[in-house]
Order: C-alpha cells, then sequence, then structure tokens
C-alpha cells in the first residue's frame, strides 16, 4: 500500500523539532553547562548520561500500554499529543536555566524532556510502521522520516548562529535560547498539522500483549540482533559527535565556531542520499544496503585523519562525505523492525509493535547517553582540557584523536558482521503480510 506524499509530509513534520533537540544536547548543551552554566565537567557528563540510563526502563512500559490503548483518536495519536506536550515542558526547563543551577535541578529538567520524547517518539515509529505492511514501502516512510529529521538537526544547527549574529553578541546564552524558543514553537504547530492529516489504519486482529511481553521480547533472538545492530550504529557517530568540537579545535586547529560549522555537510550530505538509499535497498535489500553503507562510514570517518590542519575546505568535504552512509542505518533499521513485528504478531497472535519500537527506542537513548559519558570520562582521564584547546599536552591530544576515529570504525564494522544474512526480505514480508489479511 503507497502513502500518499501529502501525508507523508504531514506525519514527518513533528520529525524537525523532535530532532532538532538531539543536536543541542550532545554537542551545544553540555558544553554550555560545564561553562556558561558553571557545572564541573565530569558533573555534566554523569548527568547527561545518566538521565538517559534513567530513562532507558520507563520505555517497554510505554510501549505495552500503547499497545493495549483503544480510543477514539485511536491507538497512537494520544500518546503522541502528550509526549509532545511534556516534551514542550522539558525544553523550557532544559534550554532556559540559569547560571548557577545545582545538578538535581539540571536532571529534572533533562528527565521531563526525556519522557516525553519516550512518548512521542515510540508512539510515531510504531504509527510509522504500520502506515504501509509492504516491504519497500516502509524504507519510503522511514526514509522521509530520517530526512526530515535530518533538516530539523539542519535547521537547529543555524539557529545559534543567526541569533548571535542579529543580536550582536558572543554570548552562548543567546544561540541556546534561541534553539530552545524555535523547538517551542515548531513543536505544537507540526503535531496540530500531524493530527489533523494522518489516518491510522485500524488495530490488527490480535491478542493485546501483557506486562510478561516486555520481559518476553528480550527473548527473540531476531530482535535482540536488531537491537544490537542498532546501538553499534547510534554508539559510532554518537562518539564522533561528542568529541566533534574537541577534535577539529584542539586537535586540527579550527575555531569552536568551525568545528560546528562541519555538521552543515554532515547533515546535508545524508539529507540528500537518504532518498538514494531508499532506491538502493529497493534494488537489494535493506539488510545488504546497512552492510554498505556501515562499511562506507568506516571508511569516510578514516579520511579525516589525513585531512591537514588548517585546511577547512577539506575538512567540509571529508567529513561531509561521512554523512552519506551514516544516514542509511537509521532509518533502515525501523524499516525492518515493521517488517520483523507482522512476523512476530504472525507467529504469536499478539501485536507488539509499540513494544517493539519502545526497545528500539531505548537502545537508541543507550547509544546517545553513552558517548557523552564514556568518551567525557575517558577524556579527563587522559589529561584533556577542553579549556586548554591546543595547548593539551601532545599524549592528550593523541589519545583524542584515537579516540574520535578508533572506536566509531570498530563499531561500525561489527554492526556490519551481525547483520548479515537477516532473513525477512521482500519474498517473506509479503507473505507475512497477506496472511495478516486472512
Amino acid at each position: 500500500m503507497k502513502v500518499k506524499s501529502g501525508v507523508l509530509a504531514a506525519f514527518v513534520a513533528p520529525c524537525l523539532p523532535i530532532a532538532a533537540i538531539g543536536l543541542p544536547v550532545v554537542v551545544h548543551l553540555p558544553p554550555y553547562y560545564a561553562g556558561t552554566l558553571g557545572l564541573p565537567l565530569a558533573t555534566v557528563g554523569l548527568l547527561f548520561s545518566l538521565v538517559r540510563l534513567v530513562d532507558v526502563p520507563i520505555d517497554p512500559f510505554v510501549g505495552n500500554l500503547i499497545d493495549r490503548t483503544h480510543s477514539r483518536w485511536g491507538r497512537y495519536r494520544p500518546w503522541f499529543a502528550a509526549g509532545i506536550l511534556i516534551m514542550m515542558a522539558g525544553v523550557a526547563q532544559v534550554f532556559f536555566a540559569s547560571p548557577g543551577i545545582s545538578a538535581g535541578v539540571a536532571f529534572a529538567g533533562l528527565l521531563t524532556m526525556y519522557l516525553g520524547f519516550s512518548s512521542a517518539v515510540v508512539s510515531h515509529t510504531s504509527w510509522g510502521a504500520v502506515l504501509s505492511d509492504d516491504y519497500h514501502e516502509r524504507s519510503r516512510v522511514f526514509g522521509w522520516w530520517q530526512t526530515a529529521n535530518l533538516l530539523g538537526l539542519l535547521t537547529i544547527l543555524f539557529v545559534p548562529p543567526l541569533a548571535l549574529f542579529l543580536a550582536g553578541a558572543r554570548d552562548a546564552t543567546v544561540g541556546v535560547h534561541a534553539m530552545g524558543w524555535v523547538i517551542l514553537i515548531a513543536l505544537p504547530v507540526t503535531l496540530l498539522l500531524n493530527l489533523g492529516v494522518v489516518p491510522e489504519r485500524a488495530p490488527r486482529a490480535a491478542e493485546h500483549p501483557t506486562l510478561k511481553d516486555i520481559i518476553g521480547v528480550a527473548r527473540l533472538p531476531l530482535l535482540r540482533r536488531l537491537l544490537l545492530v542498532d546501538l553499534l550504529a547510534n554508539l559510532a557517530p554518537g562518539l564522533a559527535g561528542a568529541l566533534l568540537i574537541f577534535f577539529f579545535e584542539a586537535a586540527r586547529g579550527y575555531s569552536a565556531a568551525e568545528a560546528r560549522w562541519l555538521l552543515v555537510p554532515y547533515f546535508a550530505a545524508g539529507m540528500l542520499s537518504a532518498p538514494v538509499w531508499v532506491r538502493v535497498a529497493r534494488a537489494t535489500s535493506k539488510h545488504r544496503t546497512i552492510v554498505w553503507a556501515l562499511v562506507g562510514y568506516a571508511a569516510a570517518l578514516s579520511v579525516t585523519l589525513v585531512i591537514p590542519p588548517g585546511n577547512f575546505t577539506l575538512a567540509l568535504l571529508g567529513f561531509g562525505l561521512s554523512g552519506i552512509p551514516a544516514v542509511a542505518p537509521l532509518f533502515l533499521l525501523r524499516a525492518m523492525l515493521a517488517d520483523l513485528s507482522d512476523a512476530e504478531t504472525l507467529r504469536t497472535g499478539k501485536d507488539r509493535t509499540a513494544l517493539f519500537y519502545a526497545a528500539l527506542v531505548a537502545v537508541q537513548k543507550l547509544g546517545y547517553a553513552i558517548p557523552v559519558g564514556l568518551s567525557y570520562s575517558i577524556l579527563a582521564i587522559i589529561g584533556f582540557d577542553p579549556k586548554l584547546g591546543q595547548a593539551n599536552s601532545p599524549e592528550a591530544l593523541t589519545g583524542l584523536v584515537i579516540m574520535f576515529v578508533a572506536p566509531p570504525v570498530l563499531l561500525s564494522l561489527l554492526a556490519a558482521l551481525i547483520v548479515r544474512g537477516w532473513p525477512i526480505d521482500a519474498e517473506a514480508q509479503a507473505t507475512n503480510a497477506r496472511a495478516l489479511k486472512q
């Protein structure tokens, strides 16, 4: 079943502000909290990691509740709307925090934002999984989803420098507040568009999952395999992103502003290449395309080691190159999970779509949580001081370079090995879809 482009556009519209939150959380907010707001670097790393870890166990319960929901507004709409509203409350606390904020208050704001994120993203991706039951159409649905995510990231990237230019200031607070306002305005606008246009397919005739199913999903070999691939595929760019500014500023001699601009070609390349990866997956299969993309990302990121320090043009091209393969696993794994959900519904008689996507969101949060906490802690151990920049010791700078490239490359190659030989292809999904309609 083909989904109309207008419906897809309305469906993915909220991805712009939701994804826009992700970039500041990894790139802007940790240095801002450690610098302008005055929290110690180690405390910031712990807070931004711990809040994700605390929030992770909540996702499966949210998914289970969504699968059990019946309302006049549908299964996914109520949870999606509630998640957006909670997220807005958290954004207001996190982006508009005052200097001297305590660790407890900072943690509470981050937790509120992530609780809303859980409800919104689990319900939204589950909703996307049931927009179509066609193997290739699901790649298209989540290709649009990923393109909108990258557009949101790319858009928010321009907000701080534009705000600083208009305000005639250099205070990081201006840029952080501007990002907060953009997100707070865009969330309700895109939510209303989504709710007014996007339909919900009638729930499949299946039993409702029970609380025991939350534990049971961890026993499914294919689900565990897919979740592991997603974790590794998120950790790879997550580690590189967490160290992006430090690497290009301290090890390659760019300013922090120039380092942030390197994200423009990275996200733009990913956004423009997403439709190409959809076509590649249609011509071959989703899992083969993911293998090629992961190997390509490992190769592209390695290229950054040979970029001469101070050559900003080559840095733009080189880091932008890594954005092309990085995008494919992020959305194709979600399309693969929709196929797996159909196979499990047929096998067990229970529709656990939201529970499966909740597990994926939980793993995604781990992929976001681990890089900042792990990399910042290791940098502290090897003696790297972000305030010193290029004045750090040669040993600290060498450790920074190794951390930026080696772990992401190894994790990408490991993920490629694990996803090889995935059993659900287009023919298997077509068979499952026909059986579920009977």
